[in-house]
Order: structure tokens, then C-alpha cells, then sequence
């Protein structure tokens, strides 16, 4: 509240006075890198991950550039996801990209034998 109170006087002085006031965008602004779905084909609830900068990935599957687990209310539940920022995903069975995985998919609608069972994924 204060901030904003003290942003509005900062705002009322500069019309006041002729000058201009300059806003800043967020240093650290967060990349979306994947977004998991709750059901085959892109449906249902969705689960958004988030990278902090903006940077991306490098678009080769032959390295690893983030890494994530899901929430509790995530664990086993995904089916289908979407990759972004030129990120492939694969998707594991356990937490720690460990046990059963998929290869890398940027878009995948169905995990097969992993539907429900995904507990983290890596990111490349």
C-alpha cells in the first residue's frame, strides 16, 4: 500500500512539475518452459512451470537445462504436456528424473504406460 501511495505522489509531482516518471519491468522475469495437463490430447487442469530470467533452452536433447518434480497434487496425475521457450520434455516415473521415462517431446498427448504415473521431468 505504501509503495503504490508513494508511487501515485511520484506520479502526482511529475504532471505537477512537468516532468516524466520512468517504470522499471521486473529483473527477473519468469520463462514458462512447459505446461503439463491433467488429461490425454491438452485437457483438463494444467500445471505451468516456470524458469527465472528469460532465458531458454538450447534446443538439443543432448543436455539438460532445467530440471523440475510436481507438486502433491501433481504427483502421478499428468498426461499430456506442452513444451515452450525451445524446450523438449521428457517426462519420469519418479521423483529426481529417476525410473521409467519418455524420450524428449516438445508437444506429447499421451504418456502411454507413464499416464498418471509422472512425478518429474528434465528439460533440453
Amino acid at each position: 500500500m505504501f509503495k503504490r501511495k508513494l508511487a501515485a505522489a511520484a506520479v502526482g509531482a511529475a504532471a505537477l512539475f512537468g516532468g516524466t516518471v520512468a517504470t522499471a519491468a521486473p529483473a527477473n522475469a519468469a520463462t514458462v518452459i512447459g505446461i503439463f495437463y491433467w488429461n490425454s490430447n491438452y485437457g483438463g487442469s494444467t500445471y505451468t512451470v516456470t524458469a527465472g530470467g528469460t532465458t531458454s533452452c538450447t534446443g538439443t536433447t543432448s543436455d539438460t537445462n532445467f530440471t523440475s518434480g510436481f507438486s502433491s497434487a501433481w504427483n502421478d496425475e499428468a498426461s499430456s504436456h506442452k513444451g515452450f521457450a525451445n524446450c523438449a520434455i521428457k517426462v519420469y516415473e519418479n521423483s529426481g528424473q529417476s525410473g521409467a521415462s519418455s524420450a524428449y517431446y516438445v508437444n506429447l498427448s499421451g504418456y502411454g504406460v507413464l499416464n498418471d504415473e509422472v512425478s518429474s521431468a528434465r528439460y533440453s
